[in-house]
């Protein structure tokens, strides 16, 4: 009998040993980063035996119109073999639930472990009683499949197992236990996925033209070489960062940096520098560089800078999830299109990032094996959510010191982070002379106002001047400032503008600023960091002292006028009491150092004093996760559903708008493989730079008045394209609370 794994739509087959080995060698290989490649190739031998069931065998060669697609457990058979293969050693029971854990999940998600009394179908222990047949054992021995046995050693689980000797906490153990999971389970994921895609597409995958990081750190220190005959006394300044940034990535010694440079300080290329230099000295080589940033407007400026530097085709830009992790869609092409992180230089978000890292689901873990043995700097890194500060920083000691991977926290703001971190193990600095950094780098007078403002007074204050910028902390505020100005010369910057969209204004916002036309933006503080443009003025609504400082680098950033001649202006609206608790706590705390720093709030020891009292008084594990784990049974499902970064889901929406023909006929298209399911993973790529993410109320009222197509769980398709504005970007006049269709 031939036993088949996969049947194209022409009738072309692939059988279960093909299959089989061909994941397992892959998953082998990408195991092999982080030292597992003998659980990896188990792991991918045995993914798939149930498909040797006459069940299976019988469903597969059925006509598609006639299969009933998750009607055939393929996965249990081999979750159930590898638990049950001999093994009395603490190390070899570790390895067993970390195998049964990725075998049973590789469709629908990795399963809670469950407890004895539990009768959910879905639970672990509840998967390992259930009755299946064993005649996918004649299978394999019909197809001499190889017998793999667990390994002698590996080296996360000896470093495991010392955990439960030397007693360490249940929530300790749980964690280290729970990150290896999802990292073998990436493994087993991606290769799975790749195998089927290449069957599929009979080899026709394009699976992109990367070059090694050692040709790209050469494309860089290209880039660089005018960096070193400095024109002026700032140039000089950026100059010295660069070389300590250059000279610590050379000596590689450690594996985890902060890098505290100020607004105006080169520290983006500085970064890039230490990285890729970095990656080259250290042993291992570093494969990967991965730049973490908050706000979709940062990554998008980061990215087309380094798109410049080291080519087109070598960055990846991923800011919107697609989860397609249907158990019963096992070859449907969107599901296996989705983000690998393959390339060499990734650039994502926290959100993207940290909740990769603590899910469950196939479409979100697939990427994680290609963090191990990276080199990840956490641009802003003061934006990192403070209620899920814990979980982070110990995530990032896992990757640090279990999978090769090299951290830099990287701020002008720096937070105390090393607070987190074992006394041996908290981040090297990498630049020094950081307050006459600060000093020189310091572009503009900041102005606390006493008295509170209203909405009119603050209207006539931006109204006095040709070119301002106006940071306010919400969304509404902005709505109404946006409105009530003069409509010549205004911008509105929101996330509701699709990237692409929102480049091009940026560009005609520099434009104007260029040619001294008038230019007053509003905007919230998506554009606070990082987002390279030069107001002569600024007005920021209270909060955070880091948002402060930020909003403040906006200001005569690039040292036009002299800085008493600047100013960034701090005010309260009368609605501030409106605002959500977490801001007015940091407003609270801003005041407080303020009140003791004066003119200095923007130097190092300001800003670290201003953070030590937020980690104070905030609960840094405002999802209980490190609770949760205390109760053991290996809590997979619910933690990914505490960790969630952005306290509601939100849902992905693809724009098919562009005002240029050529780019309307390329979204046409793009929008018809998306709605049909047949996009490949460089079509989604494609479509990031075109899509908005929008919370559950919003999508709802679009879809359901008609406005958008649902193509997965948490991603539609717009196709009434009056509802996405030019100037305002989707939803057009909505105001928060209230309905958008009347």
């Amino acid at each position: 009998m031939k036993y088949i794994a996969h049947k194209d739509e022409s009738g072309r087959e692939q059988t279960v040993k093909e299959h089989l080995n061909n994941v397992a060698q892959l998953s082998s290989a990408f195991a092999d980063v982080f030292g597992e490649a003998e659980m990896g190739q188990l792991i991918g031998l045995y993914h798939d035996i149930g498909k040797y069931s006459h069940d299976f065998q019988r469903y597969i060669r059925l006509p598609e119109e006639k299969q009933i697609r998750g009607s055939v457990d393929h996965s249990t058979a081999g979750t159930q073999y590898v638990l049950q293969q001999q093994g009395k050693s603490l190390d070899a029971n570790l390895e067993k639930m970390a195998a049964g854990f990725a075998i049973a999940g590789h469709h629908g998600g990795i399963p809670d472990q469950g407890t004895k009394i539990d009768n959910d179908g879905k639970k672990l222990v509840v998967r390992l009683k259930r009755q299946i047949s064993s005649d996918f054992k004649e299978g394999m021995k019909s197809d001499a499949l190889s017998v793999l046995t667990f390994p002698d050693t590996t080296i996360n689980i000896h470093y495991l197992s010392d955990l439960f000797r030397k007693n360490a906490s249940v929530s300790d153990r749980e964690f280290s236990f729970m990150a290896y999971v999802r990292m073998l389970y990436s493994c087993l994921v991606d290769a799975d996925y790749l195998d089927t895609e290449s069957f599929m597409k009979d080899g026709q995958v394009n699976r992109g033209k990367f070059e090694p990081l050692s040709k790209l750190r050469d494309r860089v220190d290209a880039y660089i070489e005018p960096f070193f005959s400095p024109k002026n006394p700032l140039a000089v300044k950026r100059t010295e960062i660069l070389k300590e940034c250059i000279a610590a990535g050379d000596s590689a010694e450690h594996s985890l940096y902060q890098l505290t440079v100020p607004t105006g300080g080169g520290k983006t290329i500085s970064s890039l520098a230490f990285a890729m230099h970095y990656a080259m000295a250290v042993q291992p080589k570093r494969q990967r560089i991965i730049y973490v940033i908050p706000y979709t407007s940062i990554i998008e400026q980061t990215a087309d800078v380094f798109r410049r530097i080291v080519g087109e085709n070598q960055v990846i830009e991923h800011h919107h999830q697609v989860s397609w992790d249907d158990v019963n869609e096992e070859d449907s092409p969107k599901r296996l299109a989705t983000e690998n992180w393959d390339a060499p230089l990734i650039v994502t978000t926290n959100v993207q990032f940290f909740e990769s890292l603590f899910s469950n689901r196939s479409s979100k873990c697939r990427k994680l094996h290609n963090i191990a043995n990276s080199i990840i700097i956490f641009d802003e890194a003061q934006m990192i959510p403070i209620g899920f500060l814990k979980a982070c920083m110990e995530i990032i000691r896992e990757l640090t010191d279990r999978y090769h991977c090299t951290a830099v926290f990287c701020t002008a703001t720096q937070p105390s982070l090393g607070e987190f971190f074992p006394e041996d193990r908290k981040p090297v600095e990498i630049v020094s002379h950081q307050e006459e950094n600060y000093l020189t780098f310091r572009r503009c007078k900041i102005s606390m106002m006493q008295e509170t403002w209203d909405m009119s007074k603050l209207i006539d204050e931006l109204g006095k001047q040709e070119q301002c910028l106006c940071i306010v902390n919400r969304k509404k505020t902005a709505n109404q400032l946006y409105d009530r100005l003069p409509s010549e010369g205004r911008y509105y910057l929101t996330t509701n503008l699709y990237p692409n969209h929102r480049r091009e204004v940026l560009k005609e916002i520099r434009q104007r600023l260029k040619e001294g036309k008038r230019c007053r933006v509003i905007s919230t503080s998506l554009v606070e960091a990082g987002v390279d443009f030069s107001f002569p003025m600024v007005y920021r609504e209270m909060a955070g002292l880091d948002n402060i400082i930020q909003s403040a680098g906006r200001c005569n950033r690039e040292h036009e006028r002299h800085p008493e001649d600047s100013r960034t202006v701090v005010f309260r609206l009368e609605e501030e009491s409106k605002l959500p608790a977490y801001i007015t706590q940091q407003a609270c705390e801003a005041a407080i150092v303020a009140a003791k720093y004066g003119n200095d709030i923007d130097l190092p020891d300001a800003i670290h004093e201003y953070f030590q009292g937020i980690h104070q008084i905030k609960n840094l594990d405002t999802a209980g996760i490190f609770g949760l784990l205390e109760n053991g049974h290996e809590p997979f499902i619910e933690v990914a559903d505490r960790f969630k970064l952005i306290k509601d889901d939100t849902i992905s929406v693809f724009i098919p708008q562009a005002w240029d023909t050529e780019e309307v006929d390329m979204l046409r298209d793009l929008s018809e493989r998306i709605r049909n399911g047949y996009a490949s993973r460089q079509d989604m790529r494609k479509a990031g730079s075109y899509t908005v993410s929008i919370y559950p109320d919003k999508y709802k009222s679009l879809l359901d008045a008609g406005k958008l197509v649902q193509v997965a769980d948490d991603y539609a398709v717009l196709i009434d394209l009056s509802v996405y504005d030019k100037e305002k970007g989707l939803l057009p006049g909505f105001v928060e609370g209230m309905g958008i269709f009347v």
